[in-house]
């Protein structure tokens, strides 16, 4: 089916009786998603910036159409939660929920075309430290990245539904599961599928899932589908996927993850499918990149705009794309020495008592390094018989074969899973929030 633009949608159409969305199984049709556009539009249209946080899929997506086509610059909060919607106040004037679409009855207007290039979004992303940050993006760079991703795996998806276990609040959701799945004209369900028991009951054969590694690292007692059950492909995102979860994932689904490097202020810049460990990342068409003089990542997209981006990824270049190798605002200086918070934690990943690690940098005088750990099974009968104390200073002994001692963690948290958002990412205040006054 042709690919659409996003602005020429609503306009170009599909014919009526196309299915859009698909809400407990049962088809929303292209001449409704019209109509409630149009009233949504004529509810919205005194309004000048309306902040979009509806849990309904369907929903999110009318509100979507009936901003734009109000003429109303969108807000995307992170997530709904009443202290953030309070934290970005000042930064919308009208609120649309699943409840204000709801509301949305008789208010038909006439949709007419969108200039992509003049309407903006405004993404807000927490990033590691919890502060909301802001990022504009026009309509016509989510169209341009659409085009990309569409010519590389368009055709072989063809009109499969869609499935999603992270939230389309986020912008890979919402890309992947929603806008590229509108203007490809592939139905989209209006559920977000978080547990996988939920998805398992509704997959159709042929289907695409938007997942995470929070998500795909969590199949245990998933048994393999059938032929007739597995889907097209499973794209993942939010973080590198390890490459047991992928191995996982393809003796379940029949599929390898096709992964997707990017952010929300530069879009999908790469991806990847895992047969190895430390897998390359191979650049998507129209992306440009290099190094700074740090190990950087710096990037040119036309999904960001016509200027350089530089990124806080730390690569090393290779013919085509790069290997990623951590974040640079993961380094300390500690009593001197430069830190790598992420090899301390693929040092301690590699002892056996340890199934997840994550390692957090305590502010004060002196800074402190701190480590969360999921205990394997191994790690779990030794904690018993060691005490929380005691098992933090067997671990800390443990790494001083390959760390010096300012490498070594000070302060120690023995926890059931990590702390994590929805798409497998961590925050650096929800890690230091388990150390309360001890930080």
């Amino acid at each position: 089916m042709t690919l659409l633009t996003l602005s020429s949608l609503l306009i170009e159409g599909r014919h009526d009786d196309h299915v859009v969305a698909l809400r407990h199984n049962e088809p929303i049709r292209f001449d409704r998603f019209r109509a409630d556009v149009a009233n949504a539009a004529g509810q919205f249209e005194l309004s000048q910036c309306g902040a979009l946080v509806c849990q309904d899929s369907y929903n999110f997506i009318v509100g979507f159409y009936g901003l734009l086509h109000a003429g109303a610059r969108i807000v995307f909060p992170p997530n709904g939660q009443a202290g953030t919607l309070q934290s970005l106040r000042k930064e919308f004037d009208f609120l649309v929920d699943d409840a204000a679409i709801q509301k949305c009855q008789n208010e038909f207007v006439v949709l007419t075309p969108l200039d992509s290039a003049r309407l903006a979004l405004d993404f807000f992303t927490s990033g590691s430290t919890g502060t909301p940050s802001r990022i504009t993006k026009s309509l016509a760079m989510l169209e341009c990245e659409l085009a990309i991703l569409d010519a590389m795996w368009g055709q072989e998806l063809g009109q499969g539904s869609v499935f999603a276990t992270v939230s389309h609040q986020h912008i890979f959701g919402l890309t992947f599961k929603l806008l590229w799945p509108l203007a490809a004209g592939r139905p989209f369900t209006a559920e977000m599928h978080s547990l996988w028991e939920m998805l398992l009951t509704e997959l159709t054969p042929d289907a695409v899932i938007i997942s995470s590694p929070a998500h795909l690292g969590r199949l245990d007692g998933v048994s393999p589908l059938p032929l007739q059950q597995r889907p097209k492909r499973i794209f993942s995102a939010g973080a590198p996927l390890p490459l047991a979860a992928s191995n996982q994932t393809e003796a379940i689904f029949g599929c390898r993850p096709t992964e997707i490097f990017g952010s929300t202020e530069t879009g999908a810049v790469a991806t990847r499918c895992q047969l190895n460990d430390d897998e390359p990342w191979r650049l998507l068409p129209g992306i440009t990149m290099r190094c700074d003089n740090d190990g950087r990542l710096v990037l040119r997209s036309p999904f960001a705009g016509p200027d350089w981006v530089t990124t806080a990824d730390l690569v090393e270049p290779l013919p085509g794309g790069f290997r990623f190798r951590g974040r640079a605002d993961r380094i300390a200086k500690i009593e001197g020495k430069r830190i790598s918070l992420t090899e301390i934690e693929q040092a301690l990943a590699r002892l056996p008592y340890i199934a997840a690690v994550a390692v957090a940098l305590l502010p004060g005088e002196p800074d402190r390094l701190a480590a969360i750990v999921v205990p394997s099974e191994e790690g779990r009968i030794t904690l018993s018989k060691l005490g929380n104390f005691r098992f933090g200073r067997f671990l800390r002994k443990a790494l001083t074969s390959t760390q010096e001692a300012a490498g070594l963690p000070r302060l120690w948290r023995f926890v059931e899973e990590l702390p994590m958002q929805g798409m497998g990412k961590r925050r650096d205040a929800d890690l230091l929030a388990l150390f309360g006054e001890d930080a």
